[in-house]
């Protein structure tokens, strides 16, 4: 009899064995593949358990060496289905976090719309609403989705070993997935983009401007540049939730290096917006309260830098993944907390604003509304422009005063003397 018949009947003794020892703790409905169960005889027999079916439920070396065999001599899904039925068989529990998925992602959602809608609140008290209100609305709105796919991707298995998702699931967490990924790569660059315009509301001055309106072109160059990356990472597009298995061809870039470069992109932009200002506000003669204030504010920006990093971290095996549903779960949520995190770091101005309305004793109120009440809505004119703007409607304002007061003098202007001189030389004689 040929060595592969007896190692297959080997393997039915071994998994007889495995179910026999099970059958009074826990039952499986899975059927390993003949490729599983060869790997399993092959490399039982070759370790020291031997049919010991306490040491091979036991044993990590074992465990490695016949996942390892599996994915050399199966497809992926069988692969799955053999490591899944080993697992069931040996009363082995995996690991659930879905819960942790949907309670992050719908906390930190209405973080963030909180956040922008306190900025509302401030801004239609100040009347103040401007391009970065517009910005931040349009990050706000993309959370929204990023937030709501959490229900969707933990009832889908996020969360689950890959091994214990069936594989239409998996298709279903990869394609959830890839649209949280498209949200998070466009609300990125839009979430700085807000900030810089805010800071074209506040700092007149004209090389600060240049500067902003450079890190503005930048941002919307790497949002665009990383949206479409990642929306065309497959051809077909659909490639990138279908071809997991191997069995769906589909032509894709390197996740990884993807991931990575964008990543890498955006750090560098976020420590950027940081510290544009801070020399401007160096030149500042502001109270020790202000101060502190508003390093609370570039506290919680570099804490979204840092989250970044975390997000980076994260990604190590991201596209080298053996167990995707739950290895994804780290780079899912850490995406959806740094673009919360970012809208309340963009909409901080406006909240003290609104707080020092509410309690100036706290936080300084004034006349003016504080430091997040912008000079101006529109953030597209020069300081000589609007200095210009300020010349002439103080000469219009004069005129207009001048010509109020001496309505209310009922004294006649210079134009009234004059016709009133010229009457009476006509009625003379």
């Amino acid at each position: 009899m040929r060595l592969s018949t007896w190692a297959v009947l080997l393997s039915y003794g071994i998994v007889a064995v495995l179910a026999a020892s099970s059958s009074g703790s826990s039952s499986s409905s899975t059927i390993a593949p003949a490729c599983g169960l060869k790997c399993i005889t092959v490399e039982a027999l070759q370790s020291t358990c031997g049919l010991n079916t306490t040491c091979i439920c036991t044993n990590e070396d074992l465990k490695a060496k016949i996942e390892t065999c599996s994915l050399a001599n199966c497809t992926i899904r069988e692969a799955l289905q053999t490591k899944e039925y080993s697992y069931s068989t040996c009363g082995i529990k995996g690991e659930d976090r879905r819960p942790l998925v949907w309670h992050l992602g719908i906390a930190f959602m209405l973080t963030g719309l909180a956040a922008f809608g306190l900025r509302c609140l401030e801004r239609l008290r100040s009347h103040t609403w401007g391009w970065d209100d517009w910005a931040i609305t349009v990050v706000s709105a993309i959370l929204i989705p990023m937030g709501s796919l959490c229900i969707p991707l933990s009832e889908s298995g996020l969360g689950l070993d890959m091994w214990t998702v069936s594989p239409n699931n998996i298709n279903q967490v990869l394609y959830y997935f890839y649209w949280e990924e498209v949200l998070y790569a466009f609300a990125l660059g839009l979430n700085k983009i807000s900030i810089l315009l805010f800071y074209l509301r506040v700092f007149p001055q004209q090389h600060f401007r240049v500067m902003a309106f450079v890190m503005i072109g930048l941002e919307v160059g790497f949002a665009l540049g990383f949206g479409l990356a990642v929306i065309f990472q497959c051809g077909p597009l659909d490639g990138a939730w279908r071809s997991w298995d191997g069995e769906y061809q589909a032509k894709c870039v390197n996740v990884n290096y993807l991931g990575w470069s964008g990543a890498g992109v955006n750090i560098f932009l976020d420590i950027a917006t940081l510290m544009l200002p801070l020399h401007a506000l160096s030149k500042l003669t502001m109270s020790l309260r202000k101060k502190i204030q508003i390093l609370a504010m570039f506290a919680v920006g570099f804490f979204v830098t840092l989250v970044s990093i975390l997000r980076l971290r994260a990604m190590i095996q991201f596209g080298s993944t053996k167990n995707v549903t739950q290895d994804y779960v780290e780079v899912g949520y850490w995406s959806t907390i740094e673009i919360s995190i970012g809208i309340v770091c963009a909409c901080m101005p406006a909240i003290r604003a609104l707080l020092s309305h509410i309690l100036p004793v706290v936080f300084g109120g004034s006349s003016t509304g504080g430091s997040g009440a912008p000079t101006q809505p529109y953030p597209f004119k020069s300081e000589k422009s609007r200095q210009t703007g300020k010349a002439s409607n103080s000469a219009g304002t004069s005129d207009i005063g001048a010509n109020k007061r001496k309505v209310e003098s009922g004294k006649p202007g210079e134009p009234e003397r004059r016709r009133a001189g010229c009457a009476g030389e006509k009625a003379g004689p």
